[in-house]
């Protein structure tokens, strides 16, 4: 039986691309803080797994990384707020980074044998356009993010240079609806398109998939590489 892991899979994209992976045939491993809403996946076609990465649970992804049935890895839990960093309380700063990039960083390092290996192995993390370029009023989740754009880039030339042909993809999009991380509700109806041009990047093999990237992004990024500076302070205003 094959199976994916999908660490936020409860909610938003990670519900909607855990939809999307039973429907190839993949029996899901679920690791989040509440369970998912029946209504998008039925109880038999997952096993839930509670985690909290602020009180992180070495051994439960040491187990899930020896169950050699997984061959899909995809990251999609994150927290953040849009705030100037003077309003940030120490213990927020210390959950966005725990959560953003630390305790994604330990998942995968657990999981390096898996990606290393010559076996076919498709792991994807849900990064933000913001780890990309300045971001007044997101500072600290931006840095979470940005440190998870470098430590991708990096591991990517690692795994070329060891021979194995498996990557990990960095998805890095702008605002989306349908999901709870903006204050909402889940809506699978405008995740599900997403989640399955994240699927056909993820099975390709690719390293970098910015949304509507041609059509917004683009032109943004070119914007902020031009003068940084002025973008910055045109972005804040």
């Amino acid at each position: 039986m094959k199976k994916a892991l999908i660490l936020g899979g409860s909610n938003g994209i990670g519900l909607a691309i855990g939809q999307k992976l039973v429907e190839k045939g993949y029996y899901l491993e679920i690791c989040s803080r509440t369970q998912p809403d029946e209504k998008y996946l039925a109880s038999d076609c997952y096993h839930f797994n509670y985690c909290n990465l602020l009180d992180f649970d070495e051994t439960l992804f040491s187990l899930l990384a020896d169950d050699t049935d997984i061959e899909v890895l995809f990251i999609s839990a994150g927290i953040g707020r849009v705030a100037d960093f003077g309003s940030h309380h120490i213990a927020e700063i210390h959950n966005i980074i725990t959560v953003d990039a630390l305790s994604i960083i330990k998942v995968l390092n657990i999981f390096y044998k898996r990606i290393c290996s010559n076996d076919i192995f498709f792991t994807g993390v849900m990064g933000s356009i913001s780890g990309w370029m300045v971001s007044p009023a997101a500072s600290v989740y931006s840095a979470a993010k940005a440190s998870i754009v470098r430590f991708i880039e990096s591991v990517n030339i690692e795994l070329e240079v060891l021979g194995t042909d498996n990557r990990i993809l960095d998805v890095s999009p702008g605002f989306f609806g349908g999901s709870k991380f903006y204050g909402g509700e889940n809506d699978l109806t405008q995740t599900l398109p997403l989640a399955s041009e994240i699927l056909n990047h993820l099975f390709c093999k690719d390293t970098i998939f910015i949304p509507q990237y041609e059509d917004t992004y683009k032109d943004v990024l070119e914007s902020y590489h031009d003068n940084p500076h002025e973008y910055g302070l045109s972005s804040y205003r």
